[in-house]
Order: structure tokens, then C-alpha cells, then sequence
């Protein structure tokens, strides 16, 4: 599966990092300056991508077009009219000058699966706008919602527009490309950034329209937080969580002997799990609780994550010495297959690093052409 890489920043690259560590053949087409996402949220003098792009640019090769020449644009056209999936993340109407919208390109290839993903969507009030994460979250709700949650309005908080986006575009290019193995026909797949948020927000669609709160808030202990929630359990259980806290007098309590008991006293049950708890280390808390069937964990750093022993033990991380940026330490695929294993093949190139190899090789241009290309600054 061939896909040509129009994408830039995080949502559209992100899904095709996604289709890349699943296989597919990634042509990147960057402007004569490179995706500017390399160098974003970097120092003004760094020397090397920043961490960002050389995650999401795995499994990728690079080829420089400059898409305002018609040469540019033909040549993409060319690449186009043998590719199975074209992904953009453009503004509406960016790829409409350059003339390779969906309609413009859909001729040249009736197979082809064209995915494009916008801030707010193709059509409605909205759809000329520009859109970046931050803002996508702050119109989505999430923001807001997440102010709620802290209790710090005004805050800058975590969001997964991009990332959303990214997920529900590729999802949405296998399913069309399942739907083509049927019909033989390509077809265009939408994704708007603030519908995509919309849908990663259950919880808090929950509690709009229910008013009923989801979840719980992570609990001061001795050395950190730790997340807890009490669940259902038998007597047998109970019996050991009693012993566990050191409240071996409370097994026989009439507001706990039974299921439907602890069910009608579970504030009371869940307070004296707390106190226990408040005075315990999160490992051991962790350790006490874990085989109990009890739905917690130790809120942990980044930095602790990548040292948790069970992420260590799934190789979660792989580290890879970058030709430009040297030693990375980056995410592995993390949708496994039992017959296609997936994984990170080689890492994200620099800029232009395959032009000659793509346009040699896909478009067979010779060597001598591809000089005169270089001096008319069509590609790098």
C-alpha cells in the first residue's frame, strides 16, 4: 500500500506514522524548506529535528516538491496516479490551488482513497478557518472540561486533538481501503479535528447531559499520588482488604458483611481504604491491592514510566541512533499483529533524503533530469 504524504505538524503525519508502522510504503512530499513541524517548539539555533518529528516520521521517505512550479505539481500527479492512499492536512482550499484537491485528482486515479482532515471539517461556518491543538481543544470543550476537573481556569492543558484526528483518519482509510477490495473504487475520507475531540469525550458527554460525575480524583499519598477506585468483591475479598488495612475487627460489621451492605456503605468502605492508604508508599499500596482485583495504580512521571518494569519487559520504548540526531528513544508500535508483526524500519529522514530514489525509481526519471529539476528548485 503506497501512500503520498501531504501532511504537516502532528494530526495528518500522525496518522501515517500509524499507517507506516502497520506497513505501508510512505512517500513524504515536503516544500523546499521541510515540514516546518521539524523545527517547532525548538531553539532558534538547534541543529536537529525536534523529538516530535522524529517520532512521527518514522517509516518514512522524504522527497522535496515544490508545488508552486507546474513542473512541481506534475510531478506530483505522477506520484498521485500510483499511489493507493493521498493523506492531507491542509487548510480547506490549499490543495484546491494547487489543483490537487479530490476532484482534481480523482481521474487520474479511480482507486485512489484521498484522506484529508481539517480543523473544522470540509463544509459548515467554520471550514476556511485555521485550527492548531490548542484552539481545537478550547472550541471542542475539552478545555473547558479539563478546568472543571483541576479546578484551574485558565490553565494550559493536555489535550489529543491532533492525535484524535490523526486515529480517526487512518481508521477511516483502512475502511475505505477494505471497501475498494470490494468495489474495485477509491473514495474521499473527511475528519474534522473538533468532531474527533468530540468523540474521544465520553465521560464528559456523561456528565453534561447526566449530571452525574465519572471517575475519581488521585489520592495524597505518602510519597506521591495513587488512583483508586473501590470495587465490587466477595466476602472472601473482603476479608483479605480488612486484614490488608489492618481493620480486622470490621469483617463482621453489619454495614459491610455482605455484598449489598458495602454496596449501600460504599463511601464508608471506600474512606477507610483511603485512610489505610494515605500513609502507605504507592508501591506499596500497589503491591497490597494489585491482587485483590482492586482498580488502581501509582500516578507516575514520564520519567517513571519509562523505568516501569512491565513497560521495560513489553519493550515499549526502543532506542535508535538517528544518522542527524543521534541516540532516540522512541515509542514502538504498540498495535501488534500475530502474522504482520508491525515496527519502526528505519527513522524519520532528513529533508529531501529520497527524492532521487522516489522520482528515479517510482517516475524513472534519469539522472540528468533530475539535475535539471534541482537547478529550475522544483525539488532538493
Amino acid at each position: 500500500i503506497r501512500v503520498i504524504d501531504f501532511t504537516h505538524a502532528l494530526a495528518g503525519p500522525f496518522c501515517v506514522m500509524l499507517l507506516g508502522h502497520l506497513g505501508a510504503d510512505i512517500v513524504k512530499v515536503e516544500p523546499p524548506n521541510g515540514d516546518e513541524f521539524r523545527r517547532l517548539w525548538m531553539p532558534p539555533d538547534a541543529t536537529t529535528d525536534a523529538y516530535e518529528s522524529l517520532w512521527i516520521n518514522v517509516n518514512k521517505k522524504s522527497i522535496v516538491l515544490n508545488l508552486k512550479t507546474a513542473k512541481g505539481v506534475e510531478l506530483a500527479r505522477r506520484l498521485i496516479a500510483g499511489a493507493d492512499v493521498l493523506v492531507e492536512n491542509y487548510q480547506k482550499g490549499v490543495m484546491e490551488r494547487f489543483g490537487l484537491d479530490y476532484d482534481s485528482v480523482k481521474a487520474l486515479n479511480p482507486r485512489l482513497i484521498y484522506a484529508c482532515s481539517r480543523g473544522y471539517g470540509e463544509w459548515g461556518p467554520y471550514a476556511n478557518y485555521g485550527n492548531t491543538a490548542a484552539s481545537n481543544n478550547s472550541i471542542a470543550g475539552w478545555t473547558h472540561s479539563a478546568w472543571k476537573t483541576n479546578g484551574a481556569p485558565g490553565s494550559k492543558t493536555l489535550g489529543i486533538g491532533d492525535e484524535a484526528a490523526g486515529v480517526s483518519i487512518a481508521l477511516g482509510i483502512l475502511a475505505a481501503l477494505h471497501a475498494r477490495e470490494r468495489s474495485g473504487a477509491g473514495q474521499k475520507v473527511e475528519v474534522s479535528m473538533q468532531e474527533a475531540v468530540l468523540g474521544f469525550m465520553t465521560s464528559s458527554m456523561h456528565e453534561h447531559f447526566t449530571g452525574v460525575p465519572v471517575g475519581n480524583r488521585p489520592m495524597k499519598v505518602a510519597d506521591g499520588y495513587f488512583t483508586l477506585r473501590v470495587p465490587e468483591m466477595s466476602d472472601a475479598v473482603w476479608r483479605e482488604v480488612a486484614q490488608l488495612i489492618g481493620r480486622e475487627n470490621l469483617i463482621e460489621d453489619p454495614r459491610f458483611a455482605s455484598a449489598a451492605a458495602r454496596r449501600q456503605h460504599r463511601a464508608a468502605l471506600e474512606e477507610l481504604v483511603r485512610a489505610w492508604a494515605s500513609g502507605k508508599t504507592r508501591q506499596e499500596i500497589w503491591d497490597g491491592l494489585r491482587e485483590l482485583d482492586y482498580f488502581g495504580a501509582p500516578v507516575l512521571s514520564i520519567g517513571e514510566v519509562m523505568e516501569d518494569r512491565h513497560i521495560k519487559e513489553r519493550r515499549a520504548f526502543i532506542d535508535r541512533d538517528h544518522p542527524a540526531a543521534g541516540p532516540t528513544t522512541l515509542l514502538a508500535p504498540w498495535i501488534h499483529l500475530s502474522e504482520n508483526p508491525t515496527g519502526i524500519h528505519h527513522d524519520a529522514p532528513v529533508i529531501g533524503e529520497h527524492t532521487d530514489e522516489v522520482l528515479g525509481g517510482l517516475l524513472g526519471l534519469s539522472s540528468a533530469e533530475l539535475k535539471e529539476l534541482r537547478a529550475q528548485g522544483v525539488v532538493k
